[in-house]
Formats: structure tokens, sequence, C-alpha cells
């Protein structure tokens, strides 16, 4: 863990450089001193190749190139082929970020039996717009999944966690990793901040089927209140996650989960994609009320993340 060398951010340095901020001084680690942070991407992170979720638009191939797509079977039954039921995000070459709900407590025998990168349209073998294909979809087993040690405690808390890949994923124009925050981006609250999600979830919500091609939608980070509010009878809502969305026809949905909200900036001179959470949960009716939804604030883990990937 960090502790030694820390960043103290001040409100108004914060306020200066971005237009929502956390309303208060903020002890920030310095993620950078940590021994394991060039184990991730920093040169290659974050780069969209185009610079349904309920109301959401299809995605432009290499759009979000992060995207990986978790898929399971039953324990008995390990070579059926894989269904995809939750998301997650590359961090570097061998480790996918998602939700610790889309690896442990599985219902049934269902077990984690597949990654795959690089999919945009799942009905077809090669992707392709106009004269433009993609390179074919990159599949992997898992090697470790890594679920937080608290996960659950509270109920909902910790939801976040690590997938090891059984062989390093090949970067390409259609399977890149996607940013950590470090520095200032972890005292923002960005509260009034759009940002996006994509995955292949349920679309429509009076025919709740799971999306052939790859889906997203911009939503806006709302106050935290919001959530402690809406979902009081259900969980203890805290700092280490936000609140997100409240916009009818639009929201994230099953088969979302464990995928990342990412929002392009140039916070460190160069614009790039930076995860800011991981869907975690939200109302059983997605999308069809004003009720937002709970990711998990990836601010708050990015120690944990460096102290869990190995080279």
């Amino acid at each position: 863990m960090i502790c030694a060398s820390c960043i103290v951010v001040i409100f108004s340095l914060v306020c200066f450089l971005y237009p929502s901020c956390l309303l208060a001084q903020v002890a920030v680690p310095d993620v950078t001193q940590h021994p394991n942070w060039n184990l991730l991407e920093h040169e290659n992170c974050g780069i969209s190749m185009t610079d349904r979720i309920i109301g959401g638009t299809n995605a432009s191939l290499g759009q979000f190139p992060w995207l990986a797509r978790i898929g399971y079977t039953s324990d008995d039954q390990r070579s059926a082929s894989p269904n995809f039921k939750c998301g997650g995000a590359l961090i570097n070459k061998i480790y996918v970020l998602t939700a610790a709900h889309c690896v442990t407590s599985l219902p049934g025998k269902f077990i984690v039996s597949s990654v795959r990168l690089g999919e945009n349209n799942a009905l077809t073998e090669i992707d392709c717009e106009g004269q433009v294909c993609a390179a074919r979809v990159q599949d992997f087993k898992p090697r470790t999944l890594i679920v937080h040690k608290d996960y659950g405690v509270p109920p909902y808390k910790n939801d976040i966690a690590l997938i090891r890949l059984d062989r390093p994923a090949l970067f390409n124009g259609w399977v890149q990793p996607i940013c950590i925050p470090f520095g200032v981006q972890l005292a923002q609250s960005y509260e009034g901040a759009k940002a996006e999600v994509a995955g292949w979830g349920v679309y429509d919500m009076n025919n709740p089927r799971a999306s052939n091609y790859l889906l997203y939608v911009s939503l806006p980070v709302v106050n935290l209140n919001r959530c402690v509010v809406a979902f009081k009878k259900h969980a203890k809502i805290g700092p280490t996650q936000l609140c997100v969305g409240g916009v009818i026809g639009e929201d994230s949905c099953g088969g979302d989960s464990g995928g990342p909200l990412v929002k392009g900036e140039a916070a460190h001179g160069v614009p790039r994609y930076y995860i800011l959470g991981v869907v975690s949960f939200g109302a059983k009716h997605c999308g069809a009320t004003t009720m937002p939804a709970i990711y998990t604030r990836m601010a708050s883990y990015v120690v944990w993340v460096l102290d869990n990937i190995l080279p």
C-alpha cells in the first residue's frame, strides 16, 4: 500500500483544473510511485480509433478497444460455447478489470470460462465497416481470478475484481488497454460530467434480450446523495462508489455488468480515455425510471489494482 508519498490536492487547485471537484482538501496517493505502476500501459492506453445499452447507439469499430466480454459455462460442460454475461476492461496485456459479482458467487455451477477481446458484432466472424475490417477476436482462458477481499461487506461494496489472462493480448487497432487515472484525477468527483458506458446488454426493456451489437450511451455523473436516497432500503452507498445516470431511456443494463465507465480528457497533456468506474448495480427495470445506477469508483481502487497485479 502507498501512504508515505502522497500528493495533497487543495480545493483551489482541483477546481482550477476541473469544472467539477471535491469541495474539500483531499490527500491523494501518488500511485506513480507504486512499484507496479510500470506494469500498466501508459503510452498506448485509452486511444479510441474513432475520435445498445438502454437507449444506446451502435459503437463504431475500434471505438472501445479496451472492452472485454466475460464468458461462462457450466462447470460440468466446460467445452460448451460460453454465454457472455458480463463486461470488463483491459488494463494491460494480461489483466482485465471487472466487477466482483461477475466472477464470484455465481449461480448454479457456472464458472468464468473465457474472456474475449476485440468484438463488435457478435453475429459476424470478422467485423467490417465499409472497406475497413477489424482483426479477428482474441479469446482467452482465465488463469487467475482476484476478488477484493472485502467484497460485499457491507452489501454491494468493493465490487471489483481482476482476471489474469492465460497469455498476453495482442495489441492492435481493435484491442488496446484503457488508461488508469492518477494524480489530480483521483480527487475529482466528476459530478455533472458526462461519461460513456458500452456493452452488449439488454437494449429494450420491452423485449429484454441481449444485443448482438456493441452499444454505448453517454450518461451524467450525479451527486452521490441522489443514490444514497434512492437505494437507502437496499444498500449503504458511500464515497467508494459513483452515482450515474437517472435519465429515462438511457442506462447500463443486464449484460453490461463489470464494464467500464470511461471519459475522454487531456488530464495529463494527451487526450485519452480513462476509466472512472465499473458497472455495479442499479434498478431492476433499468432505464425505465429516473433511478440512477451505482458504479464502483475507480479512483478508490487504483492502489488495490496495483497491489494485485504481477508481471
